[in-house]
């Protein structure tokens, strides 16, 4: 997986590699392909599990969600998409529950808007108000996992912590997909009714 290959990159520089890597995998996961960023947050949170480290590792996600979408959303912009691309996202988007901004906050739920900069530069959705969906929407859902898993090292010894962190992570992910897979066949569905 690429985000342990970064991570095994920067493992040496301490602290400051770990953010470093941390940013380049939210950024990853915002511009180019899903990078499952919940996991590796948790990994490197596990490495000091403290409320210092853990609201340091939230600021640097929200930071990073920030950077990676905004850099996308500008791209496309100035560049531009195929029209083809364009006509593809244009009814992605006119399926989804919402067909505005506020479906960024659902999508820190269940994702089902990948690239999500260029969905916002696509749909001509306010950036402002879409990058603070954006943002919102990913301290939220960081720091209630960040709140958990330092939960998990303050009731338990840490082998036994690990362990409740990384079936977090396995909850999380499987959450995710879950309910991106149902919302995907629901929009897959009434695109086929329309």
């Amino acid at each position: 997986m690429l985000g342990d290959e970064i991570i095994a990159f920067f493992n040496g520089f301490g602290d400051a590699g770990m953010m470093a890597a941390l940013f380049i995998i939210f950024v990853i996961d915002a511009m180019l392909f899903p990078a499952l960023p919940e996991l590796f947050l948790l990994v490197i949170y596990s490495t000091h599990p403290s409320i210092a480290w853990g609201v340091a590792l939230v600021m640097l996600a929200a930071f990073s969600i920030f950077f990676g979408n905004t850099m996308l959303y500008f791209a496309v912009k100035k560049f531009g998409m195929p029209e083809f691309i364009q006509k593809i996202m244009s009814k992605y988007s006119s399926m989804m529950i919402l067909q505005d901004e506020r479906m960024l906050l659902i999508n820190r739920i269940a994702p089902v808007l990948p690239y999500t900069g260029a969905f916002i530069a696509v749909n001509n959705w306010d950036y402002r108000k879409s990058i603070i969906y954006v943002v919102i929407g990913g301290v939220v859902k960081f720091s209630i996992l960040i709140a958990l898993s330092a939960f998990f090292y303050s009731m338990f010894e840490k082998g036994v912590a690990q362990r409740a962190t990384f079936l977090l992570i396995l909850i999380t992910i499987a959450t995710g997909f879950i309910l991106s897979y149902m919302r995907k066949r629901k929009i897959y569905r009434e695109g086929e009714k329309g």
